[in-house]
């Protein structure tokens, strides 16, 4: 009778090797750091979006109609009305003569009443805070496209420790990648580069033209002070569609964070969690599987790694079921085994293959698995 898969599995080494998978306690670190400016431009497809309607706002702003009342001296009183008169029957006391003939009444006080329009309402207020914000947040953006510096990093790095029955055992793993510089002279990194600046160069024109403009003049003189989320639903900031885009850009801005150093999106810092820590310390005990079966003789040495490779190729099969199982692929060992047979047949799903191209077919297959496995870590 021919022997089982099981049945070539050296048991010793099986203990060996969950002593060892036991008694493992080890760490990893994992960073990706993109930056560069080119990455992410959603900044600038909503600024661009977002700044004729700001324009057609601060072009004609809305106005409105405050009325004053001053007690002054009467050669400074501009207006005299009925209730100029009023008041000054209220207040005699501002009354320095009075004819006896004619009854005429000299005061030296008088209320002035002054309407006057003025540009200081929330909603202006509201644009000039965001305007300000926006300039902010424009002069960084800048600067870092004249100091571009494309970047894609990765790291990793992991320490275990464990024993067997005979041995300490350490490993320590830093694995980096940088991508390939390009080509300083790509025409294609030129244009990407000129059309980023060219749409700048466009928002700081609108940022130039609103600083001169007699609204954000007149509000910067007063010193108004800025707006404060939450933002206040005036019906005019609810319903006006040039308010309703204003505000879009000033939710954005809550979100992503004027004064980030960059988007938290572009980075990622972290040590993992149990899954990949798995997969880590699985590779630390083929790797120390492999070192120990190193021999002088290189019959021996071809009989450990047999053994090892039996063991491993039998426990990933099961590790390889319960990581699909747990991620929505709903299979069992036989149809994963099925599959794998029908991956290694060909001409007409007739003739089985050969035992060489049986062994790279499924190489493959684990390759691929492995490959998928790779990408939690990235």
């Amino acid at each position: 009778m021919a022997k089982l898969f099981g049945d070539f599995i050296d048991e010793n080494l099986r203990e060996e090797a969950k002593t060892f998978a036991k008694k493992t306690k080890s760490e990893m670190h994992f960073n990706l750091d993109l930056s560069g400016g080119l990455n992410d431009l959603e900044w600038l497809d909503i600024i661009e979006e977002v700044c004729p309607y700001i324009d057609n706002v601060v072009r004609h702003p809305k106005l409105t109609l405050i009325r004053e009342e001053l007690t002054v001296k009467t050669e400074k009183s501009k207006k005299v009305n009925v209730a100029s008169v009023k008041d000054l029957a209220r207040h005699t006391n501002y009354i320095t003569k009075v004819d006896k003939k004619t009854d005429e009444v000299q005061p030296e006080k008088i209320l002035d009443i002054r309407n006057e329009e003025t540009y200081n309402i929330y909603e202006n207020r509201f644009l000039f805070t965001l305007i300000d914000n926006l300039n902010r947040f424009m002069l960084k953006k800048e600067d870092l496209l004249k100091n571009l510096e494309m970047k894609n990093h990765k790291m990793l790095e992991y320490v275990g420790n464990s024993k067997t029955s005979r041995e300490k055992v350490h490993i320590e793993v830093k694995v980096t990648s940088e991508e390939l510089p390009k080509n300083e002279n790509d025409p294609s990194l030129d244009d990407d580069v000129n059309s980023i600046l060219f749409r700048v160069r466009r928002i700081r024109e609108y940022l130039t033209s609103w600083e001169k403009s007699e609204m954000i003049k007149t509000l910067a003189k007063l010193h108004v002070p800025p707006v404060l989320a939450p933002l206040k639903r005036t019906n005019i900031i609810i319903k006006n569609p040039n308010f309703q885009m204003a505000v879009k850009l000033w939710n954005f801005f809550q979100t992503y964070g004027i004064d980030e150093e960059e988007p938290s999106k572009n980075v990622i810092d972290t040590d993992g969690d149990e899954k990949l820590i798995s997969f880590l310390d699985r590779a630390f005990l083929f790797d120390y599987l492999m070192l120990d079966s190193v021999a002088k003789k290189k019959k021996e040495e071809k009989e450990k790694l047999c053994k090892v490779v039996i063991l491993m190729l039998s426990e990933e099969i099961e590790r390889t079921l319960r990581y699909l199982n747990d991620n929505g692929f709903d299979l069992t060992k036989e149809e994963l085994l099925s599959n794998i047979v029908k991956e290694i047949k060909y001409e007409k799903g007739t003739r089985l293959v050969g035992t060489d191209d049986v062994k790279k077919k499924f190489k493959s297959v684990m390759d691929e698995y492995l490959e998928r496995t790779q990408e939690n870590l990235e």
